[in-house]
């Protein structure tokens, strides 16, 4: 009990004006629910007895809840509402990416490992993309962070709206993002790997201007590996280290080679 009123205590700065409008309905509604009990008993109390005065026992029926029911109700409710919001935030928090929104590694392998196991049981197949802006780094030297955050956000946001919502998307590792393809064998992850590679090709941002450099136009270029259980397996890291061989090859071997990042 007494750490359930210290968590209450601190939780009071947490206390927002959406959590006290909340809180404020409830508290309402069971006030008003317990002054009705309240009088419903009272009546029935009254009737039994015989009492002729019945005027202060209903009035003390309607004013009991109110003195004795709402004020700490308020109270708890306020900081139990903000409390649910901030673990709410956390849990968010802990499965997203801070820059993107999309999902975070950690988060991200958990449900693949999770994918893997259900298409073990039910026998479908699963296929990964290992999605990576091209020469992420040049473009961080030559235009800055701002504009490399810039460009992760867009390009996550692109995909994002073009794949399935059975699908799994998630910043990877840096400028690299993963999604995960369920039901979906080799060639109709590889087919959309192009599809999705050929809209990446169409993104530009404007980097910021100064006056020794004025604004520019950024094209956005990406390479992908593509692994499907097909080949590797159900394992998680045989399935990641076969999507990332396919993007080692890409970048190394010359293919889908593009130019830095092009000005217009």
């Amino acid at each position: 009990m007494a750490k359930l009123f210290h968590v209450v205590a601190t939780s009071a700065r947490l206390v927002s004006r959406s959590d006290r409008r909340s809180a404020l309905k409830g508290t309402a509604v069971i006030t008003l629910s317990s002054i009705l009990v309240s009088l419903v008993l009272t009546s029935i109390a009254i009737m039994l007895v015989g009492e002729r005065d019945w005027l202060s026992p209903l009035v003390l029926a309607a004013l009991l809840p109110l003195l004795l029911v709402a004020p700490p109700l308020y109270l708890f409710s306020c900081r139990l509402i903000a409390l649910d919001r901030y673990n709410h935030q956390l849990q968010q928090l802990a499965r997203e990416d801070h820059l993107t929104g999309l999902f975070n590694r950690p988060h991200l392998l958990g449900m693949l490992e999770r994918e893997l196991a259900l298409s073990q049981r039910h026998n479908y197949t699963v296929s990964i993309l290992l999605i990576e802006i091209e020469d992420f780094t040049q473009l961080l030297d030559s235009y800055g962070r701002h504009t490399g955050e810039k460009a992760l956000r867009l390009f996550a946001d692109c995909i994002r709206e073009k794949i399935r919502e059975s699908d799994l998307f998630g910043r990877f590792d840096g400028a690299q993002f993963l999604l995960v393809l369920p039901h979906t064998n080799f060639d109709d992850a590889a087919r959309m790997g192009e599809g999705l590679k050929a809209l990446a090709g169409n993104l530009k941002l404007s980097s910021p201007g100064t006056a020794a450099q004025p604004e520019e136009a950024v094209t956005v270029c990406a390479r992908i590996g593509v692994a499907s259980t097909e080949n590797s397996g159900r394992s998680l890291n045989p399935l990641l280290n076969e999507a990332d061989y396919a993007l080692y090859q890409n970048r190394n071997e010359g293919r889908d080679k593009t130019s830095p990042p092009a000005l217009s």
